[in-house]
């Protein structure tokens, strides 16, 4: 959880690019990742999620 916790301390500001907010989308999902591996169903939905945000945003 203190992954989390310092994943939103890096959180872009809202004049970010797509790109930046998409690798923080990845360095979220795999947290999250991370944390649907100990057993987290909804860590792992939150992680897929993540994937797509951060997919969409490369387009």
């Amino acid at each position: 959880m203190s992954e989390l916790g310092a994943l939103h301390l890096t959180r872009p500001g809202t004049a970010a690019g797509p790109d930046t907010w998409a690798a923080w989308h990845e360095r979220r999902a795999l947290v999250l990742d991370a944390l649907a591996a100990e057993g987290s169903t909804l860590a792992a939905a939150s992680a897929a999620a993540a994937h797509r945000k951060a997919t969409e945003l490369r387009k």
